[in-house]
């Protein structure tokens, strides 16, 4: 995919796409002015991505124009799995207190203490915004797909103005204070605490604003909005720039933000330095379309960086003073980090379990799948399903589905069993497919699956076996796959992606069912597969199953 960057506003509608990458400057705040004149003086457009610490990189692209961003973002399934903080509650406590050290010494005023959430990103990453503008709409969001491996995708829903620059004037919007969307706005606005943190920052922004513009006012104080699922509270700093004033006079007397540092600036960065146990890269950094005479740049929080294998991070923060609590903060932390990590997947789970006479010799092992996708995922439980289901189940031999939504409610299904005639067909699946992190959970994010499935009914096969580009084994749309190569039994392993099949698990536990002393989980390929000794496919409705491969014509 070719390189680009969207400018979303979402609470406008509105949004702008930058598209044929021309060039990338990287520089540091004291050159970037003679690199913006040569940009401009031949009709490019830049994106600026600011990092915290270290030099801007520009990203020169030819071609600007409106889009609309319903229609630019795909809907396919998307998500988080996996995602966790990378500090315990115990170790945020133990940074809170070596601050607040600092600041009854007299350091500092307050400090921006911060830590990461890391998590796994499954789907298309346009999607994936998609879903995080609609929990949290911004104006100043950013979905940017750059030549960067370590953060080939940047997801940014920053509500956060770090500076607005238009017909010299310079306004910046800062925000300290935050509350749950469920508790009064008014109780944010009159809370002495993140009254006094918002204003520390103003009279910070101020002073910085002060050394490169005139007239610098306050228009608005402790203003309270809605962000998402939380209330936020921000303040307007405005300043006239003076003529001579470049974009680079105006980065280096404001840059980074005080919002996301703290006050006094330099002795809080001193700070941060010695207490985050990780460089804070683009997070907190900033974001933006930078332009003649026209610049919008906001702040990079609640901004994901997902390099090229998918692992996404995501910087999370508050502000520290005197009279903090590690526990306050803590909660803080997690409200913030709720917009992504608490998105409900758009998956449901399955399971489709066998079941005789009230019997099911595999549920142990159904419930134990269904609990780590569970987890996994983010869907939570609200009984235990395996049971239900079974529960709900007349005498006789059925294959009894299992569907859990995202909120956690289920639904089951029965279907009556009938006897497989042995040995079934199967056929090498028509595309390669491409496991994703939903790969390994059974979810209804199957649209490969079922392809394969239809192509193998097509031709009168029982399944079709799943290959990568390279031609290696994975598994069927409906089974897993043992092999006899070589007088040896083996079995595709798990780390290639595949589902981690309740059936497959009880094989590898107890070889005998397929009549092998013992199974090897190793790679193996299509062309391995077609001279084996024997082949068996297997799932938890029909149990091992004798297959002979099928071979289809190339049309």
């Amino acid at each position: 995919m070719e390189p680009f960057v969207l400018l979303d506003d979402a609470l406008a509608g509105s949004a702008t796409l930058l598209t044929a990458l021309q060039s990338v400057d990287l520089v540091g705040l004291d050159s970037i002015d003679s690199s913006l004149r040569a940009g401009w003086s031949r009709g490019w457009h830049c994106f600026a991505r600011l990092p915290y610490t270290g030099n801007a990189a520009l990203f020169w692209f030819a071609h600007r124009f409106a889009v609309d961003p319903d229609a630019f973002l795909p809907s396919t399934p998307a998500g988080l799995i996996d995602a966790a903080h990378d500090v315990t509650a115990d170790e945020f406590a133990a940074g809170i207190q070596t601050v607040k050290e600092a600041i009854a010494a007299g350091t500092c005023y307050q400090v921006n203490y911060t830590h990461r959430v890391h998590a796994t990103v499954s789907g298309d990453p346009r999607a994936l915004y998609r879903r995080l503008r609609e929990r949290q709409p911004v104006a100043f969001g950013v979905l940017a797909h750059l030549p960067e491996p370590a953060a080939a995708w940047t997801l940014s829903l920053s509500p956060e103005l770090f500076l607005d620059v238009r017909d010299g004037l310079a306004t910046s919007r800062p925000m300290k204070g935050t509350a749950p969307i469920e508790s009064d706005p008014s109780a944010l606005r009159d809370d002495p605490k993140n009254r006094a943190e918002n204003l520390m920052i103003v009279d910070l922004l101020r002073n910085d604003l002060s050394q490169v513009a005139d007239d610098v006012s306050v228009p608005a104080l402790f203003e309270v909005e809605a962000v998402g699922r939380l209330w936020q509270m921000t303040s307007t700093v405005t300043g006239r720039l003076r003529p001579d004033v470049g974009l680079g006079d105006l980065l280096r007397a404001t840059f980074p933000c005080g919002s996301i540092t703290g006050a006094p600036k330099l002795a809080s960065m001193r700070i941060i330095d010695g207490v985050e146990r990780d460089e804070r890269g683009l997070y907190t950094g900033s974001l933006g379309v930078i332009e003649d005479g026209r610049a919008t740049l906001n702040i990079a929080i609640r901004t994901l960086e997902i390099d090229e294998a998918g692992r996404a991070r995501l910087g999370i923060g508050s502000g520290v003073v005197a009279d903090s609590t590690a526990e306050s903060e803590w909660q803080e932390c997690i409200a913030k980090a709720a917009f992504a990590t608490g998105l409900t997947p758009d998956v449901h789970l399955r399971e489709a379990i066998r079941v005789v006479d009230g019997v099911a010799p595999l549920a142990e092992l159904h419930r134990r799948r269904l609990s780590r996708s569970s987890a996994a995922l983010g869907i939570p439980l609200r009984t235990d399903p395996v049971a239900d289901a079974i529960a709900q189940t007349p005498p006789g031999a059925w294959r009894v589905g299992i569907d859990v939504a995202p909120d956690g409610a289920s639904a089951v299904t029965h279907a009556p069993l009938t006897p497989t005639v042995e040995p079934v067909d199967v056929v090498i699946a028509p595309a390669a497919w491409s496991p994703t992190p939903w790969s390994i959970h059974k979810t209804t994010d199957r649209a490969h699956f079922d392809d394969a499935t239809a192509f193998a009914t097509r031709h009168g096969a029982f399944d079709a076996i799943g290959h990568t580009v390279d031609g290696v084994v994975l598994e069927g749309a409906r089974t897993s796959v043992f092999a006899r190569i070589d007088e040896r039994w083996v079995t595709p392993p798990l780390d290639l992606g595949i589902l981690d099949s309740v059936q497959r698990r009880a094989i590898l536990d107890d070889p005998a069912l397929i009549g092998a002393d013992s199974i090897e989980e190793a790679a193996f390929t299509v062309d391995d597969l077609r001279r084996a000794e024997s082949v068996i496919v297997a799932n938890a409705v029909r149990g091992p199953l004798t297959a002979r491969l099928k071979e289809i014509p190339s049309p």
